[in-house]
């Protein structure tokens, strides 16, 4: 069965036509993406299980940060017998190129946009998150943070050292969303 895509801002047009699901993980769902409004989170390793959890009145449009993950999860619905489903092509990275409108949920604290910035890193680099963890504690200390966390100043240094290093290394697709996401929320805090 061919998956049936559609690009995010004809989604957006759509928008009143669709269950937003979104397959990613919680801290992406809460992440610098942010998530279509009323999108609902079934993260795709819960998706088979929470199948019927899933209202039937509309078609569903699968949502992730690329479109790769949402894909696979249109196959696995449909393996399912849920055959009224849609892919978010380019996923929730279109959807900010787009300049779509979001939801996001800010952190409250310098020690958790670190975590936000640990978890994206780890994530784009396919490390660990603790071995991202540390070695991001590690710049922050050279950098003049506190024993007893982040500072404003720090945590500016280091999403410029994130934004170098990418540079460097080869950008992922959603680094400006992301530096840019993290930085409103520093300047906030």
């Amino acid at each position: 069965m061919a998956i049936q895509e559609i690009s995010a801002t004809e989604a957006a047009r759509r928008r009143d036509e669709f269950h937003a699901i979104d397959v990613r993980a919680d801290f992406e769902f809460r992440g610098p993406l942010g998530r279509v409004a009323k999108a609902k989170l079934v993260p795709l390793p819960e998706l088979e299980s929470r199948a019927g959890e899933l209202p039937r009145d509309r078609p569903l449009l699968l949502i992730c940060r690329s479109g790769a993950r949402s894909g696979k999860a249109c196959e696995q619905l449909a393996a399912l017998g849920v055959t009224s489903v849609v892919n978010l092509t380019g996923g929730m990275i279109a959807w900010n190129r787009a300049n779509l409108p979001v939801e996001r949920e800010a952190p409250s604290t310098l020690a958790e946009l670190l975590e936000h910035v640990a978890r994206w890193v780890a994530q784009v680099t396919a490390q660990p998150p603790d071995a991202v963890r540390e070695s991001l504690r590690g710049q922050l200390e050279a950098f003049g943070a506190a024993a007893d966390g982040p500072t404003r100043a720090a945590l500016a240094r280091l999403l410029d050292s994130v934004e170098r290093s990418f540079a460097e290394k080869g950008a992922p697709p959603d680094l400006e969303i992301a530096l840019t996401s993290f930085r409103r929320w520093l300047a906030a805090l």
